[in-house]
């Protein structure tokens, strides 16, 4: 296939699945035809139908694209802030997860209905094993200043930091939280490094060394 042609076709595909995401989010899987994606595409149903046999292929493919794209995201985003979790870095990383969560809504919002609408099929995959999926996209271990003979592992450490900064702004965005934690957001954020700091770094650096 010529190149002008795949690069027309690749148009297409976009276009066609940031409709699906637009009218998916707003109705749902279940509650949403091929027709109105279609419509809300710009497209015939037919020119449609000569990309996805049907709407659950539309679908996955919609998750495969956004998955690939998050992925990107959190690559650039994160790989610069895994090798030194101190309170610095803990605040970057902080700034970092609020961008992927709050410039992403409708990533977030496709989730949610695979996890009600198909229980969580297509997407589960990228929470059972957090802290590979996060070494695997950064291509680095974290490094942690932790008690002596501490067995605090550092991959499970920064996953858990991630995923809690990652649940915290995604009730802000999403739920309607605001504030849930009951302090405004700078101040929620800073008490939340301070716990991850005082956990990891155990106060002091007396009897500290660095976990590789």
């Amino acid at each position: 296939m010529p190149k002008l042609k795949l690069a027309h076709v690749e148009r297409n595909q976009i276009q066609i699945e940031e409709a699906a995401l637009r009218v998916f989010t707003r109705q749902g899987y279940h509650g949403t035809s091929v027709r109105e994606i279609a419509e809300a595409a710009g497209v015939s149903l037919g020119n449609l139908y000569n990309y996805y046999a049907n709407k659950e292929e539309l679908f996955v493919r919609l998750v495969k694209r956004y998955e690939a794209r998050m992925a990107s995201l959190q690559r650039k985003v994160l790989t610069p802030l895994v090798e030194d979790v101190d309170k610095a870095g803990l605040r970057k990383l902080a700034r970092a997860v609020r961008e992927i969560v709050y410039n992403n809504p409708d990533y977030w919002r496709l989730m949610y209905i695979d996890v009600v609408e198909f229980g969580n099929r297509h997407f589960a995959h990228g929470f059972r094993d957090l802290a590979r999926n996060i070494a695997s996209v950064t291509g680095k271990v974290p490094r942690l200043r932790t008690r002596k003979r501490s067995k605090i592992d550092p991959s499970f450490a920064f996953s858990a930091i991630y995923l809690q900064l990652f649940t915290y702004y995604l009730v802000e965005r999403l739920f309607g939280g605001k504030q849930h934690l009951g302090l405004p957001e700078e101040q929620a954020i800073a008490q939340l490094i301070e716990i991850y700091a005082v956990g990891v770094e155990g106060g002091g650096k007396e009897g500290m060394e660095e976990s590789k």
